[in-house]
């Protein structure tokens, strides 16, 4: 049994039984829960908080600053996140598409609260997605997982339809795909919440308790012809797992930020989190700590020279230009070029900068010829001041 099944001991659809059913069994007569509203049933369960920071345990904490500022965020009350999970009858949203499930989890003092509405009849989506309005308030923050693209436009559009009353916040999201992107760039296959369960927070689902999210939408519809809910336990088990997952995850982008424990991230994306985020000293920091490892660590060179830049200490930012021209970047040329230009008017040194710059690589430019262009302009100009010299 792994940690996050750990947590479900006891709350969990029993494993099938190889007996036969009958054709017609509600979700009712299989999980324990309650209607709270038209065709909407409830599943709820509460989990103690763990006061250790364990590895794949619920516990209580703060966001860290950065992910709060990268979310577009400036504080957040532990209590108002809402980790948010949604089933929907397609996989790509859009038109069409209906919302049959809705899971939510929060803090609330010292247990994580998990609630979760099933929709027994499509006809009914009005009635499950005011259950959602009914919890959320103008200090609601989603945590998702790409539900910045995907559930919170989709139940905000589905609400619009059916005319509910209030609305969803579209802002306060904290999503935690485009963080792991981040985090583990070029370190997985793939960005799903299941890989990241199985690479980064080591736990793996049991498969017959489970099913695929790509199957769900079908298993819906099934359900809906047969009205037998048996794999609808499957689904709501699913559902249940990607809450809980969300909260682990985002405990643990939190513990790496705190510890600064970089060992099993990218480090590089880390720093330029920081540095997009106007932390220049922890951004500095993590570059540094790069370049002390590798030295030719061409990306960590180029973002720790502009910052040298920014911060006006262009001795500095001279010596990593210096260090990149040894690579043939384009960038250090040109930045050499301006420095013997405009602070030591020495232009023919400029000038020998500027045409190894045109001879060089343009790698990182999407716009190539309009970087010839302003090359070519420059070399220009440094021909005729060589010339009055």
């Amino acid at each position: 049994m792994n940690d996050i099944e750990a947590l479900l001991k006891g709350v969990l659809p029993e494993k099938k039984k190889k007996t036969r059913v009958s054709k017609k069994r509600e979700i009712h007569d299989l999980i324990e829960g309650k209607y709270v509203a038209e065709n909407v049933f409830l599943v709820e369960n509460k989990f103690k908080i763990n006061n250790e920071h364990n590895e794949n345990k619920l516990v209580k904490y703060q966001v860290h600053p950065l992910i709060l500022k990268y979310s577009g965020l400036d504080e957040a009350n532990i209590e108002n996140l809402l980790f948010i999970d949604t089933e929907t009858t397609g996989l790509a949203g859009g038109t069409g598409t209906y919302v049959f499930q809705i899971g939510i989890g929060f803090f609330k003092e010292d247990e994580f609260v998990l609630m979760q509405y099933f929709l027994t009849d499509i006809a009914n989506e009005k009635e499950l997605i005011d259950q959602l309005l009914n919890e959320i308030n103008k200090e609601t923050i989603y945590v998702s997982f790409n539900g910045k693209s995907y559930d919170i436009p989709l139940l905000n559009s589905r609400s619009i339809f059916n005319r509910c009353d209030g609305k969803l916040n579209k802002f306060n999201n904290i999503d935690l795909l485009h963080i792991s992107r981040r985090f583990w760039r070029e370190m997985l296959e793939n960005y799903s919440l299941q890989n990241i369960e199985r690479n980064i927070l080591k736990s793996n689902r049991e498969g017959e308790l489970d099913i695929p999210g790509s199957e769900i939408p079908a298993a819906y519809f099934s359900y809906l012809d047969s009205r037998d809910a048996t794999i609808m336990k499957n689904v709501i088990y699913h559902n249940k797992l990607d809450i809980l997952s969300l909260t682990i995850l985002l405990e643990k982008i939190n513990k790496v930020l705190l510890s600064k424990n970089y060992k099993n991230v990218n480090k590089f994306e880390i720093g330029r989190l920081y540095l997009q985020n106007e932390y220049l000293e922890q951004a500095i920091s993590i570059f540094k700590s790069i370049l002390e490892i590798d030295p030719n660590h061409l990306s960590a060179t180029k973002e720790l020279s502009f910052i040298y830049k920014r911060n006006e200490d262009l001795s500095q930012a001279c010596n990593l230009w210096l260090k990149a021209i040894e690579h043939d970047e384009y960038y250090a040329y040109v930045e050499l070029a301006k420095w013997e230009e405009h602070k030591n008017k020495d232009y023919e040194k400029a000038l020998k900068y500027t045409e190894k710059a045109l001879n060089s690589k343009f790698d990182d430019y999407i716009y190539e010829g309009e970087e010839i262009k302003k090359i070519k302009h420059r070399k220009r100009r440094l021909e005729t001041l060589s010339k009055k010299i």
